[in-house]
Formats: C-alpha cells, structure tokens, sequence
C-alpha cells in the first residue's frame, strides 16, 4: 500500500533525501518509442535532469503509477506517469517549450496530438522488433498507401496523416523547417520522434511532404537532437528501433 500511494504524486525516497535542487529524472526503455520525444523535450528546455533505464522492470513496475514506463520523477511534487503529461509538465516550467505566442501554444498542443494518433496507429497496425505479422498484408498495405479520406479516422494511413500535417505546415506559415516561431516547442518535440520512427520504417517516407521533410530536416540537424540520435543524450545510451517494416 505504501509503494502505491508514494507512486501517486508522493515524494519518493530519493526526493526526501535530496530535495528540491534535485534533476529531474527521467526513466524508459533503451527504445525509440515513448522516451525519445520527452528526452529531446528536456534537452531543448535546459532543465537540469538525468536519464535511466530500468535495472529491474518487473521489480519496479508496481511502484510505478499507471504500471507502465515512461516514468518522471519531478521535484517537490513524486513520480508522475505518461508521456504527454511529461511534455506538458516540461512546457510549464520553459516557457519556450509552450509555445511564445497563444498561436504557438495552440499549434503545439495539436501537434503533439495528431502526433500520438499515429503512435496509435503504429501501435495497432505496424510490426515491432519482438512482434511479427500484427496485421495482414492487405492492411498493411492499406495503411501505407495511397490515402482514402473518406474513411473514418481510426482507419487513417500513413500517407494521409503526413498529408494532413503539410497542409497544416503550410496553414501555420511560420516557414523554415518550422511550424511555430521557435521551432522547438513539446509539439514539435512529440512529431519528430514519430516522424523519425516512420523513417526508420520507411526512409523515404517523407519524400512527397516538402514541409514536413524541412520540419524534419532542421529539426534533426540541430545539436540537443543529434545528442539523443547518437548517444541517448542524459541517457546511458542511444534508443534502438522499436517500429520495423513488415517482412
């Protein structure tokens, strides 16, 4: 019982010895999947903070407050779970990271979740290093092929969520690789990470989109990016491929 309540927003031990000068900490699995876009988040925000990977999932999990990574914890406040509430918790201390205008706000907040509808998507249709054949290939076809609009939105394909979002590139007309002023918000942070899993998969994937392949381009190049594609960043090492092509 005490491990539950400590996992729902209570100080963990290490915040009781530590204190509030403490970095936040940071806890997933060495994979591109739910931890990548938090840890560039951090990266780009300038927060102090600390990366891991789990030592002992099974032993862990329990104390962990919806049983599932990733895990943050913050200081002052305890553990605190799912990846949008990270983003959005990071956006309240950076300012920068919200957005620097209502605009920005509002382009980000849609960003980072048109963006985790493709996470669903890939989750329910595309195949992973440890699980083969999730769907058939007629489906899978489907889903990366030419787009059907008329088709109700839990059914959208790859194509035509990337279609989706360079119009909404061009509607933002911020320019630059960019979809806000900055070009760094938690939004923006949430879409590469699901625009570099579809690139793993596919590495042309992008080819058709000019401006969403810009976004993606500027977006990569800049250095707190590279940190996390080469060496994890804060982490001990780099996330590997957790989304591959169907065979």
């Amino acid at each position: 019982a005490q491990a539950i309540r400590r996992s729902n927003c209570y100080p963990s031990p290490r915040q009781q010895v530590e204190g509030a000068a403490m970095a936040v900490k940071f806890t997933y699995f060495p994979l591109f999947a739910k931890g990548p876009a938090v840890a560039v988040a951090l990266q780009k925000s300038g927060l102090e903070w600390e990366g891991a990977f789990p030592e002992d999932w099974k032993a862990m999990k329990a104390s962990t407050p919806w049983r599932e990574l990733p895990i943050m914890e913050v200081p002052g406040v305890g553990i605190i779970g799912h990846e949008l509430a990270m983003l959005n918790y990071i956006a309240s201390k950076v300012p920068k990271m919200a957005g620097e205008s209502e605009k920005d706000f509002l382009v980000s907040q849609q960003l980072m979740h048109e963006a985790e509808d493709i996470y669903k998507s890939l989750v329910a249709k595309q195949d992973t290093f440890m699980a083969k054949d999730r769907v058939s290939q007629e489906v899978y076809d489907k889903f990366w092929g030419e787009p059907d609009v008329t088709i109700h939105n839990r059914e959208f394909g790859i194509v035509l969520y990337l279609g989706l979002l360079e119009e909404f590139y061009a509607k933002c007309g911020v320019g630059g690789g960019k979809f806000t002023s900055n070009g760094s918000t938690v939004g923006e942070c949430k879409l590469w990470a699901i625009l570099h899993m579809l690139k793993m998969i596919k590495d042309d994937v992008l080819a058709t989109f000019p401006g969403v392949l810009a976004f993606y381009s500027r977006f990569t190049s800049e250095p707190e990016t590279q940190a996390i594609l080469t060496n994890g960043g804060k982490f001990p090492s780099a996330f590997k491929q957790y989304f591959v092509a169907k065979e």
